[in-house]
């Protein structure tokens, strides 16, 4: 939009007189116009900080739920300790759980960064974007 705003100052700008490039536009609109296009970049980067802290509660939650699992195994096969059967059974248990949990926490971390990444790549390609209107304009300008 802000884009659009400065296209369209630059637009209705007269042309200079002796020059076929250079043109007259509102100063005080375009200063005004790049003041609010500096200003919504911070929620760029604030959008991509909350990923990450979103990330982090991510990875938290799976490890808590990781250990708590396994703490969980560890008492379960303590219980179990009575004869060699129960023993390995509850070994066994305890294992698949720890497996489990193991896996549950590779799956829900792999899923934080693949969202992670791909917000991210989404904003990275949109501001790319921007970055080659602006050229194109620039350019636009500068032919005539």
């Amino acid at each position: 939009m802000l884009l659009n705003e400065m296209e369209s100052e630059i637009l209705k700008a007269k042309k200079v007189a002796f020059s076929s490039t250079d043109i007259a536009v509102n100063r005080q609109a375009m200063l005004d116009l790049l003041t609010r296009f500096r200003a919504s970049y911070p929620i760029v980067l604030k959008e991509a900080e909350q990923i990450k802290k979103e990330r982090d509660d991510i990875l938290t939650k799976a490890e808590a739920y990781a250990n708590k699992t396994m703490d969980a195994a560890e008492e379960r096969a303590r219980e179990l300790i009575a004869a060699s059967e129960i023993t390995r059974r509850a070994t066994e248990e305890a294992e698949s759980m720890r497996e489990e949990a193991k896996k549950n926490y590779i799956k829900m971390d792999y899923e934080a960064r693949a969202l992670a990444f791909n917000i991210l790549d989404s904003v990275e390609k949109q501001f790319n974007e921007s970055l080659n209107t602006i050229a194109d304009r620039k350019r636009r300008l500068v032919d005539g």
